[in-house]
């Protein structure tokens, strides 16, 4: 009797094409009924047939056919597990994607808040990820660019010098502080970058500023690190001004349009505070994310990109006007600009 039933158990299976009667056809239905060879793309039916025969063993196969069992599975490529990156060190900070990191792009900037936990913003490095030594912040590395400086509006935009370096006017561009200009001209004119670089530090989701110093956390800014140890300071710009393609860990070339001169922060009209001072070393970068706005509206991170007896600014010339580090207190109409990309 038991053979009677597994010969019929078999010729069922023959007929059928696949045990248990699964198709790899959408439509069971289309399958054509008259098929008598094996398909070989053998579906496994763990369960018994009714028969009291095991259907999740055909003898006949193994025996005959070497091919593996197709699981319905494409192994052809690596399966996306869809993993996010995980900080493991033990000390908040900024680290590269293949630097105490776990699923991460080794070309990323990522800013970790503590081990096993993932970051809270990360930055596309352009020019890659430079890993520091232990207790140093990584960092994107930097292209070095073009040496000469022009002026930072384009071409066809009258500006006038309302603030000068060494003023005596306000006691704010001296000292440490003395290489720094305002410009203006009544409107919100496009500010574009006076020399290429990468963005080191951007902040622009504020809208707000004053006449005092208790302002000062409010201002805009964007700092482009030029990767020869100085860095130039666009202060005071508009809240949600910049431009396209210009995010933090970017790289950016002269005479691109970066944003629109604004009043924010200590500011009591539009204009632009422009700069250049000494990068520095092994500080933070991109402290707001790469869009500029994960900082809190009020909060500006000073400490990584102001002036300071270690890191002051530098005397620079514009090649539209020679006279740049006179520092007369003068109070002029701008040369013409020629800065376009």
């Amino acid at each position: 009797m038991r053979w009677t039933l597994l010969a019929l158990a078999l010729a069922t299976i023959g007929c059928s094409g696949a045990i248990g009667g699964a198709s790899d056809d959408p439509d069971p239905a289309s399958e054509d009924a008259s098929q008598t060879e094996p398909d070989s793309a053998l579906s496994v039916d763990s369960e018994s047939d009714g028969l009291g025969f095991d259907a999740s063993i055909d003898d006949t196969r193994v025996a005959t056919d070497s091919a593996p069992i197709d699981s319905g599975i494409d192994t052809s490529s690596p399966v996306d597990t869809g993993a996010s990156p995980i900080c493991l060190a033990s000390a908040a900070g900024a680290y590269c994607g293949n630097d105490e990191m776990k699923d991460a792009d080794p070309s990323t900037l990522y800013q970790c808040p503590g081990p096993g936990k993932p970051p809270t913003s990360s930055t596309k490095c352009d020019a890659g990820c430079q890993i520091e030594p232990a207790g140093t912040p990584d960092h994107c590395k930097v292209v070095s660019s073009e040496a000469g400086y022009r002026l930072p509006w384009p071409p066809g935009t009258t500006m006038r010098l309302t603030q000068d370096c060494n003023d005596a006017c306000c006691a704010d561009h001296v000292g440490v502080d003395q290489w720094a200009w305002d410009f203006a001209n009544g409107t919100g004119f496009t500010v574009v970058a006076a020399r290429g670089g990468t963005v080191t530090h951007l902040k622009i989701n504020s809208t707000s500023g004053c006449g005092s110093s208790s302002c000062a956390g409010q201002a805009n800014l964007i700092v482009i690190d030029h990767g020869d140890g100085t860095q130039a300071l666009y202060m005071h710009l508009a809240g949600g001004s910049l431009r396209a393609g210009v995010t933090c860990g970017a790289t950016v070339a002269r005479g691109q349009p970066l944003a629109t001169a604004g009043t924010t922060g200590w500011s009591t009209g539009l204009h632009l505070h422009f700069q250049v001072g000494k990068v520095h070393t092994g500080a933070p970068t991109c402290e707001c994310g790469a869009s500029g706005t994960g900082c809190a509206t009020t909060t500006v991170p000073w400490a990584n990109l102001w002036v300071s007896s270690t890191y002051p600014t530098v005397p620079i010339t514009f090649e539209e006007w020679p006279a740049t580090a006179t520092c007369a207190n003068r109070r002029i109409t701008m040369p013409a600009s020629t800065n376009s990309p």
